[in-house]
């Protein structure tokens, strides 16, 4: 007898769990020599709650799982049937689908609400119902031009074109794969399913083949939970680089909201060793150790004399203080010192390991939650640069964010912090001023606790400190791959920082904090242009693989004049944005400086 294996993947997160047992009840085919179960909750979550579930963290933590429990699993039976039994929300769905890929056969087995059990094949959903799609209209041409896609998928339900129109405006082209009867239990046997993931796969053809400079693909879903899983799975991310799905809500306005967006750059994500969770756990520790041990006794320090302003706290005497303060004008004098932080009172969550963009806080308790990736991440990269310490990374993280979150500073609470990044210049300013208070905070905590990194002079110390504070930005990014891309925003403050860091190098001597200060405050108006652009969730990226550039440029005002050119190397500051290099991006800007110098 020919030996068979069956890899059963329940896969649960709205408010019902999926035994081994039903699971085994309900198999059409029971001749199993192996039977691997793969337990797989994402969550937790009531019908109610699905529109504001925080879709990026639970896709996050769902790849993360993915890849220590499922992938070894299909990886040890690459010839092994998958029974899929289903109830997650849309979004969560299809991004599983995406992960485990369309390198196994499948059955989909989902759930009668009415019948309250679960089924692969069952009787259609009323005496003389007729499972029929709506005609598909296809391109036939070539079409050239960029712009957005939007494919509506309702077989549970009609979605109404308006209603994606609230979050899609303008598509450039729209498909519908839809049914003459929508029901939810319309997809009764594997047949139906089949016929509504082959349209898919028409549609998908069709975008590869005769829409190819379309940007991205935006997909709203009315289904019932298994189909999601399949749709997912035809979905390449080198043909289909960017599949933004939506979580519908008959009572919100708009109806439709973002939740998962499916791209090559989430599924380029480094997977985590259980020697890398080791680093992560340790620099979790080593940084909690350091903000209670040595960050608040700092803060009781600096603060316990009565200051003018944080400058002040800053500098080592009076006669330093009266140097400096000269340059402390709006909004630089407003800016609240260091007691003004929630600091004195944070600790780190030593349990919250998965967490979206890195890190969290939260207000409520004074926590910080830390991402393994992006500890993991920084290490690495902290790790080919002699002139960075990890340590020094986490005093650098917490000033920086201590001003964004504080009430007396930015009072950038996570509310007004969510989709920040569709406002830039607003962004770009308040980031710039938290590097440069972190900055000099860091400057006066070396003073009280770590003066050997002095010792070679303040130019020295603060080239590195921006090193260090820089590889921490490119950690966010840093996937092991080239970039393909990079959001504007993001470059224009490491072009600002870069910029800085070569200012600071040309001080004469080892540098006095006046000039520092000076330069500092000095916040550089520097712009780049040439490469593409593009639009992906309401934010504006420079493509960087792309073949042929435009006219590659940089323009900056400096000393109240416009200079704008192609500096000699201004090639390698493309190259180094691509490759993450900051030594690439510097060579290029001091072409540009030594000319207009």
């Amino acid at each position: 007898m020919e030996s068979k294996t069956l890899i059963i993947i329940a896969h649960y997160g709205i408010d019902k769990k999926i035994t081994r047992e039903q699971c085994e009840k309900a198999l059409i085919d029971k001749e199993y020599s192996t039977i691997e179960f793969i337990d797989f909750e994402t969550g937790y979550a009531k019908l109610s709650e699905l529109y504001d579930l925080p879709f990026d963290n639970i896709a996050l933590a769902q790849q993360r799982k993915f890849t220590e429990t499922v992938k070894p699993v299909l990886d040890k039976y690459p010839d092994a049937h998958i029974a899929y039994f289903g109830l997650t929300p849309i979004p969560v769905a299809f991004h599983f689908g995406y992960l485990v890929g369309n390198t196994h056969s499948y059955t989909i087995y989902q759930w009668h609400h009415q019948q309250q059990k679960w089924f692969a094949e069952i009787d259609p959903p009323a005496a003389g119902y007729e499972f029929e799609l709506r005609p598909l209209s296809l391109p036939q041409e070539v079409q050239k031009g960029k712009g957005d896609v939007t494919i509506r998928i309702s077989t549970s339900f009609r979605i109404d074109p308006p209603s994606s129109y609230e979050v899609v405006e303008n598509p450039s082209n729209e498909f519908d794969i839809e049914l003459t009867n929508p029901h939810p239990d319309s997809l009764h046997n594997q047949t139906n399913i089949i016929t509504v993931v082959n349209a898919f796969q028409d549609v998908l053809g069709a975008y590869a083949n005769k829409l190819s400079d379309r940007e991205q693909i935006h997909l709203f879903m009315a289904v019932s939970a298994g189909l999601p899983f399949v749709l997912g799975t035809r979905i390449n991310p080198t043909i289909y680089p960017f599949v933004q799905t939506y979580q519908f809500s008959k009572d919100q306005s708009p109806k439709y909201k973002e939740a998962i967006l499916i791209s090559k750059e989430v599924s380029d994500r480094v997977p985590l060793t259980d020697e890398d969770k080791k680093v992560a756990d340790m620099i979790r520790g080593d940084w909690e150790k350091q903000l209670q041990d040595k960050i608040k006794p700092f803060i009781i320090t600096i603060t316990g004399k009565k200051s003018a302003n944080w400058i002040e706290t800053i500098c080592e005497s009076d006669e330093e203080y009266k140097k400096v303060r000269q340059h402390l004008k709006t909004p630089w004098s407003e800016v609240t010192d260091i007691s003004g932080t929630s600091l004195a009172d944070d600790k780190i969550n030593m349990e919250e390991k998965n967490v979206e963009d890195g890190f969290e806080y939260i207000e409520k308790t004074n926590t910080w939650a830390l991402d393994d990736g992006f500890l993991t991440g920084l290490k690495k990269r902290l790790d080919k640069n002699q002139n960075t310490d990890v340590s020094q990374a986490g005093r650098l993280f917490f000033f920086h964010e201590a001003l964004h979150y504080s009430k007396n500073g930015h009072s950038l609470t996570k509310e007004i912090a969510d989709g920040i990044g569709q406002f830039p210049k607003v962004i770009e300013e308040a980031d710039y001023q938290a590097d440069v208070w972190a900055l000099l905070s860091e400057y006066k905590y070396c003073k009280v606790h770590e003066s050997e990194k002095l010792r070679e002079g303040l130019k020295n110390f603060f080239c590195n400190a921006i090193e260090t504070a820089v590889e921490t930005m490119w950690s966010f990014m840093d996937t092991g791959m080239e970039l393909s891309s990079i959001q504007i925003r993001a470059m224009n403050r490491f072009l600002n920082w870069y910029w800085q860091w070569i200012r600071i190098e040309d001080l004469d001597g080892q540098g006095k904090l006046e000039d520092i200060i000076c330069i500092l405050f000095d916040k550089p108006t520097i712009e780049f242009a040439g490469p593409p652009i593009t639009l992906r969730a309401h934010r504006t990226y420079y493509k960087l693989n792309v073949r042929q550039q435009g006219i590659l440029q940089v323009a900056a005002f400096v000393r109240n004049k416009v200079y704008r050119f192609a500096p000699n190397h201004i090639q390698d500051i493309i190259d180094g944005f691509r490759q993450m290099s900051g030594e690439k991006i510097k060579t290029g800007l001091k072409s540009f400086q030594a000319t207009i110098r």
